[in-house]
C-alpha cells in the first residue's frame, strides 16, 4: 500500500503542475461561441476509434480467453494433487497432448505458479523454457503480450495521421505515450511484481487465487477501450471547436493551403489570360478584329462624353458641387456661432468652451 506521507509527497511536487494543466484544459475546453460542425474526417476518426473500443471489450469475453482447468474443475490452485485435477478434466473432456505436457509442468509448485501467471500457453508449448528459471516463461510470453498493444498502438498512428484528420493529429504523441505505458504497465505486471505471486503462495482457497494472465485479458480490453474513448473525446472537442489548446499549428495549416489554393486558381487564370492573348496576338485575323473591338469602345466612348446631356450632366454636378461646399460653410459658422452663445450663458469667453 502507498503510505500518506508518500501520496503527500506527490501532491507537493506535482500538485502545481496539475493545478495549472487542469485550469489549462477547463478554460480551454470552454465554449468560445456557438460549437462548429464536426468535420466528416474527424467522424470518420470516432467511427474508427468506437469499433477498436468494442473490439477491445469484446476481447474481454470468456470465449476469447485460454481455459483454466482450475477454475473449469473448481480445484484449488496448490492443494488439488494433479493427477486428481486432470481426472476431473477428462470428466468434462477428452485430454489432449498438451494436457499431457501440463500435467507434467503442473506436477511442482513452482510449475503452478507459473500457471497462474502465463496461462496454459506457455507451460504447455514453450519447449525450452525451465520451471526453475521463471524468466524463459516471461520471454516466451513477451511478443504474444505485445502483439495487441503493437495492432493498437498501429491504429492509434493511422488514425492521428494527417492523411486521416488534422484534429487528430495533436493528439498523435499523447495517445501513442499512453499506448506504450499500457504495454509497460503490463510487463511490469507480469513480469516484474511479485505481489500476485507472493499472494499466490499462501493462497487456500480458489477465491484467494490471484489469477494474473486472466486478469489481464479484462484490464487490458478495457484500458484499450478507455484510451480509445479518451482519443475519441478530445478529437470531438478539438474538431467542434470546444478545445482550442495546441489548435494554433493546424489553423496556420489550414490558412496556408486555402492561401496557396487561391494563388494556384489565380495563377491558373492569369497563365489562361496570357495564352488567350498570346493567340490573338499570333494570328491576323483575331488581332485585327482585338483592334477593330478596342477603336469602336474608343469611339462609342468619345460620343458618350460629347453628348450634350452628358455635359450638361457633369456641368450640374460641378455647380452642385460648389453649392455643397458653401452649405458645408454656412452650416459651421451657424454651429460656431451657437457654441459661443452658450458659451457667453455660461460664462465662458467665446471660443474657449470646454
Amino acid at each position: 500500500m502507498v503510505s500518506w506521507s508518500t501520496i503527500q509527497t506527490l501532491l507537493v511536487l506535482f500538485g502545481p503542475i496539475l493545478y495549472t494543466r487542469g485550469k489549462a484544459f477547463y478554460q480551454s475546453t470552454k465554449s468560445r461561441g456557438p460549437p462548429q460542425p464536426l468535420p466528416k474526417a474527424s467522424r470518420r476518426l470516432l467511427n474508427v476509434l468506437f469499433v477498436t473500443a468494442l473490439i477491445a471489450l469484446a476481447s474481454t469475453f470468456e470465449y476469447f480467453t485460454p481455459e483454466n482447468i482450475f477454475t473449469l474443475t473448481d480445484s484449488r490452485l496448490l492443494q488439488t494433487p494433479t493427477d486428481v485435477l486432470f481426472n476431473r478434466v477428462s470428466h468434462i473432456r477428452e485430454l489432449t497432448p498438451s494436457d499431457e505436457i501440463l500435467r507434467r509442468r503442473l506436477s511442482s509448485k513452482e510449475g503452478r505458479l507459473l500457471y497462474a501467471t502465463y496461462g496454459p500457453g506457455p507451460l504447455s508449448e514453450c519447449a525450452w523454457c525451465k520451471v526453475d528459471d521463471p524468466n524463459t516463461f516471461f520471454f516466451y510470453a513477451l511478443p504474444i503480450m505485445a502483439l495487441p498493444h503493437l495492432l493498437h498502438i498501429a491504429v492509434i498512428g493511422i488514425v492521428t495521421s494527417s492523411f486521416f484528420s488534422r484534429h487528430g493529429v495533436i493528439w498523435r504523441t499523447q495517445a501513442t505515450i499512453a499506448g506504450v505505458a499500457l504495454f509497460l504497465a503490463e510487463i511490469y505486471m507480469v513480469g516484474i511484481s511479485t505481489s500476485a505471486h507472493t499472494l499466490n503462495t499462501i493462497a487456500k482457497t480458489q477465491q484467494e487465487t490471484k489469477w494474473t494472465q486472466w486478469s489481464l485479458f479484462l484490464y487490458r480490453g478495457v484500458a484499450m477501450a478507455a484510451l480509445d474513448g479518451i482519443l475519441g473525446y478530445f478529437v470531438f472537442l478539438s474538431g467542434t471547436g470546444r478545445w482550442t489548446l495546441g489548435l494554433e499549428g493546424v489553423r496556420i495549416e489550414e490558412r496556408l493551403e486555402t492561401l496557396t489554393k487561391s494563388i494556384e486558381i489565380v495563377a491558373s487564370r492569369l497563365h489562361a489570360d496570357n495564352l488567350l492573348r498570346q493567340t490573338i496576338l499570333r494570328n491576323k485575323t483575331l488581332r485585327e478584329r482585338m483592334v477593330d473591338h478596342w477603336t469602336n469602345e474608343e469611339n462609342v466612348a468619345r460620343e458618350i462624353m460629347e453628348d450634350d446631356e452628358v455635359q450638361q450632366s457633369r456641368i450640374n454636378f460641378v455647380t452642385n458641387r460648389s453649392n455643397l461646399d458653401k452649405l458645408e460653410e454656412e452650416a459651421g459658422k451657424k454651429s460656431e456661432g451657437v457654441v459661443d452663445r452658450i458659451s457667453a450663458w455660461r460664462g465662458f469667453p467665446a471660443g474657449k468652451a470646454s
